[in-house]
C-alpha cells in the first residue's frame, strides 16, 4: 500500500508542477534575434571615403589604417571599405605630401554611405600642438568606492590600477588614444594630481585630495606627452613634501612643466621651447586658491604651490614679459565653476586680462565639463576641455575634448585652424567616439562658443577656425501637422545628428513653443565608442539575462533594448539608468546658481504581449542624494502595440524647497524602467531612443517664424496649440 501511495503522490506533484522558465528553451524573440544577427553578419557594407585636397583634386595612393587593416585610395581618391566589418573605428590617413588626418567612423549598415574628407598639404613651418584635459591616475582608479584619499595607498581587486602594476595598468587606460597623439609635434595635459610614493602629508582640511604613483607616468610617456600644466588646485594636496615629490618625479619622467614651484617666482616661470621658427612660452595658473583654509593651494614668497591666477600683477608681468621677448604665449587657466557649461564671469575676466597683455592662445581647465571656443580681444581661446584621464562618476563629466592646434610658425606665428576630438570616458577609460554621440557633444560645444568662431562638424571631430564664422547651409526641410493640444516633436526623426534646426515656421503664430535638450546622451543603445567590444550598451545597469541589447528591438539605428518575461516569473524585469541626471544650469548666465526645472522622460516602446510598462523616478539633490519625491508612473498598459512614444513630465521643486543642513535644492533625477510579467505566455518590451529632455529655450515667433544662425544641440520641440498647426522645419549643417 505504501508503494501505491508514493506513486500517486509523485503523479500529483508532477501534474501540479510549475514550468521552470530556465527549461523552456529559447523564446521566439531569441530566435528572431539570432536570425537577425546571422543576416547582419552576411551583409556586405556599402561604405567608401572620397579624399581630396584644398582644390577638390582627388588624392590617389593615400593610406588608410583602421585597426590592422590597410586601404589605399584609387585614382579617383576613393577608399573602398566594403571589406570593413560593422563597428565604430578610429581611422588614420597618411600620404607623403599631406598632413596626416585622424577621424572616426561608424560602419553600421549596408546602406550606401560615402564620407568626404580633405587633406592639407604638408609644410615644414606648420606645427601641431595637442592639448588634453584633466589627467590623474589615483583615487577611484585604485578603489572605485573612494571619494577622497588620505595617508595610505589603497588597493582593491576591482581597481583599474593595482599598486604593484601601476605602470602597465596606467598604460592600459590610454591604449585607445595613440592614433591621435602619435601624429602631433607637441602634446600637453593638465596633470591634476600630485605624484608620490608614500602619502603621509595629506592636506588637513581639503575635502577632496588624491595622488598618483610615479610608475603611472609611463602612460603619458607612451602617448608622447612633452609638457604638463601644474597650475591647478590639486598639485598641493600633499603640501610641500607632496609638491617636492611631484616636481621630482615629473622631471625624472622627462616632462617639462610650469604652473607650480617652491615659490611664487618658480610657479609663475614659463616653460619655453621652439617649434619651427617660433619660440613658445607656456604659462599655467589656478584661480582656486584655497584661501578658505589655513594651508592654501597657491605659491607665495614663503611657500610653494600653484601659480596664483588671481594675482593680477603677477599674471600680467609673466605674460607681458614673455610677449615682449617675442615669444608666442600659451596660457592655461584653471578655474570656473565645476560642472558648468560656459566660463564664469571671473574666468572670462582672466581671459580678458591675459588677452590684453600678450597671450596668443588660452586654454581653460577645472569644470570637468567640455565647454566651447571663444575669442577674447582677437585671441583664440579653448574655454574648457573637460576630462581626459579622470575617474569621476558624474554623467556630465564623461565626454571631454582633445584639441589639436595648427600653428603656422613662419613669420608672425598664427593659429590657422584647430581640430576638436570628442573623448568618452567609458568606466574611466578614454575612448574616441563617432556618429550621434560625437555630434551631440560637438553641437553643444558649438552652441556655447563665440559666434565669431567658425565650427564645422566632420566625422568624429570638429574643425574650428578663429578668423571667420562658418555659414550654415540648409540641407533639408520637413513639414508636419499637429492636432490641437500639446506635443513633443523629436527632431532626431527628421534629420541627421550632424544637422541642426535652423528655422521653424508655425501656421499658428500663437502656438507656445519651447526647445529642449537631451541630458541622457546614452538612450539610443548604440555602440559609438572605438574599442574592441561591439554592440555594447553604456550607462545602463543590465544584470539579468532577460534584458539585452538587440537588433530586433530597434526603432532607429542598429539596436534597441529588449526586456523579456514569462508568466512563470512573478517579479518585474527592471533596467535602471546608472547615474543621476543633474539638471543643467541656466547657460549662459552670470553664475551656475539657477537651473532649468522642467524635464520630460521620453522615448519609444513596442510591446508583444508586454506586461505593464512603468518608470520609477526619484527627484533628489545634486550632492548627498537627498530625496524630495519618489513615483512609479505607468508609461504603457499591458498589451501588444507597435512602436509608440511614451512621455512622463517631471518638474523639480522650486528652489525655496531645500533639504539637508546645507539647504540643497532639487537638482537631480534618477530613474529606472520596468515591465511586469504577463498574465500568460511570453512577453517582450522593446525600447529605443530614450531621452531626458530639459526644456530650456522658449521660442519667440516673429510673424510665425523663428530661426537660428548658430549651430546648437536642441533636438526636441514642445508645442502647445489651440488648433491644428502646421510646422515647417528647416535643418542646416556647417
Amino acid at each position: 500500500m505504501k508503494k501505491i501511495l508514493n506513486v500517486v503522490l509523485l503523479f500529483a506533484l508532477t501534474a501540479c508542477s510549475v514550468e521552470d522558465p530556465n527549461e523552456t528553451g529559447p523564446s521566439q524573440i531569441d530566435k528572431d534575434e539570432d536570425k537577425s544577427q546571422q543576416d547582419r553578419d552576411s551583409e556586405t557594407p556599402n561604405l567608401s571615403i572620397r579624399l581630396h585636397d584644398a582644390n577638390a583634386t582627388p588624392i590617389a595612393n593615400a593610406s588608410l589604417t583602421i585597426n590592422d587593416q590597410l586601404f589605399t585610395s584609387n585614382n579617383n581618391g576613393i577608399f573602398d571599405l566594403s571589406a570593413l566589418a560593422y563597428g565604430a573605428y578610429v581611422a588614420e590617413i597618411s600620404h607623403p605630401d599631406y598632413l596626416p588626418l585622424v577621424f572616426t567612423l561608424a560602419n553600421q549598415n549596408n546602406n550606401e554611405q560615402q564620407l568626404t574628407l580633405e587633406l592639407k598639404a604638408k609644410s615644414s613651418t606648420l606645427k601641431t600642438l595637442l592639448f588634453a584635459g584633466d589627467t590623474m591616475f589615483g583615487r577611484r582608479y585604485f578603489n572605485p568606492a573612494l571619494i577622497t584619499m588620505g595617508n595610505s595607498l589603497p588597493s582593491t581587486p576591482d581597481g583599474l590600477i593595482q599598486p604593484q602594476s601601476a605602470g602597465p595598468d596606467a598604460q592600459a587606460l590610454v591604449q585607445f588614444m595613440h592614433p591621435l597623439f602619435k601624429h602631433v609635434d607637441f602634446a600637453s595635459v593638465n596633470l591634476e594630481s600630485p605624484i608620490l610614493k608614500n602619502p603621509t602629508t595629506v592636506h588637513p582640511s581639503k575635502e577632496f585630495a588624491f595622488f598618483s604613483l610615479p610608475e603611472s607616468l609611463i602612460a603619458l610617456n607612451d602617448l608622447g606627452i612633452d609638457y604638463v600644466a601644474l597650475g591647478n588646485n590639486h598639485v598641493y594636496d600633499y603640501r610641500a613634501p607632496g609638491l617636492n615629490d611631484t616636481l621630482k618625479y615629473v622631471e625624472q619622467a622627462g616632462f617639462k612643466y610650469s604652473g607650480a614651484g617652491t615659490s611664487a617666482a618658480e610657479a609663475f616661470k614659463p616653460y619655453s621651447l621652439s617649434l619651427g621658427e617660433t619660440p613658445i612660452d607656456f604659462v599655467s595658473a589656478t584661480s582656486i586658491t584655497g584661501d578658505q583654509h589655513t594651508v592654501t593651494y597657491v605659491a607665495s614668497d614663503a611657500k610653494g604651490g600653484a601659480a596664483d591666477l588671481t594675482d593680477t600683477n603677477g599674471m600680467k608681468e609673466t605674460v607681458m614679459q614673455a610677449s615682449n621677448n617675442g615669444h608666442f604665449v600659451v596660457a592655461q587657466l584653471h578655474g570656473g565653476d565645476e560642472y558648468s557649461y560656459a566660463p564664469t564671469a571671473y574666468i572670462s575676466n582672466r581671459f580678458d586680462l591675459l588677452s590684453k597683455n600678450g597671450a596668443n592662445l588660452m586654454i581653460a581647465h577645472h569644470p570637468h565639463v567640455a565647454q566651447g571656443f571663444g575669442l577674447y580681444n582677437g585671441v583664440p581661446s579653448i574655454l574648457g576641455l573637460g576630462n581626459f584621464v579622470f575617474e569621476q562618476n558624474r554623467l556630465e563629466t564623461f565626454l571631454g575634448l582633445i584639441a589639436v592646434v595648427e600653428l603656422e610658425t613662419a613669420g608672425s606665428p598664427k593659429i590657422s585652424a584647430l581640430k576638436a576630438y570628442p573623448v568618452y570616458l567609458e568606466d574611466y577609460v578614454p575612448k574616441f567616439v563617432s556618429g550621434d554621440l560625437a555630434n551631440a557633444l560637438l553641437k553643444r560645444i558649438a552652441e556655447f562658443s563665440s559666434p565669431e568662431v567658425g565650427i564645422s562638424l566632420r566625422p568624429g571631430f570638429a574643425e574650428v577656425t578663429f578668423d571667420k564664422p562658418v555659414q550654415a547651409k540648409a540641407t533639408e526641410q520637413q513639414v508636419i501637422t499637429l492636432e490641437a493640444g500639446e506635443h513633443i516633436v523629436d527632431l532626431r526623426q527628421y534629420s541627421s545628428s550632424a544637422e541642426f534646426l535652423s528655422k521653424l515656421t508655425a501656421s499658428d503664430a500663437q502656438a507656445e513653443i519651447v526647445l529642449g535638450r537631451d541630458l541622457l546622451f546614452f538612450g539610443d543603445f548604440e555602440d559609438w565608442d572605438s574599442d574592441n567590444e561591439k554592440g555594447e550598451v553604456s550607462r545602463w545597469l543590465i544584470e539579468a539575462d532577460d534584458i539585452a541589447p538587440c537588433l530586433v528591438g530597434k526603432y532607429r539605428g542598429v539596436q534597441g533594448l529588449c526586456l523579456q518575461r514569462t508568466q512563470f516569473n512573478e517579479t518585474p524585469t527592471r533596467v535602471p539608468f546608472k547615474h543621476t541626471i543633474r539638471t543643467m544650469p541656466i547657460t549662459p548666465a552670470p553664475s551656475t546658481a539657477q537651473a532649468y526645472h522642467e524635464l520630460s522622460l521620453f522615448g519609444y516602446a513596442k510591446g508583444e504581449n508586454a506586461g505593464e510598462f512603468k518608470a520609477d523616478i526619484r527627484i533628489l539633490t545634486s550632492e548627498d542624494s537627498l530625496i524630495f519625491s519618489e513615483s512609479t508612473p505607468q508609461l504603457k498598459p499591458a498589451g501588444s502595440y507597435e512602436w509608440q512614444t511614451f512621455r512622463q513630465d517631471i518638474t523639480l521643486p522650486d528652489d525655496s524647497v531645500v533639504l539637508g543642513d546645507e539647504g540643497l535644492p532639487a537638482r537631480g533625477v534618477q530613474f529606472g524602467l520596468s515591465m511586469s510579467p504577463p498574465s500568460s505566455g511570453e512577453s517582450a518590451l522593446f525600447l529605443d531612443d530614450i531621452a531626458m529632455i530639459s526644456w530650456q529655450r522658449p521660442v519667440q515667433l516673429q510673424s510665425g517664424q523663428w530661426q537660428s544662425e548658430q549651430i546648437h544641440g536642441l533636438e526636441f520641440i514642445k508645442v502647445k496649440a489651440t488648433k491644428t498647426t502646421e510646422l515647417t522645419l528647416t535643418f542646416s549643417q556647417q
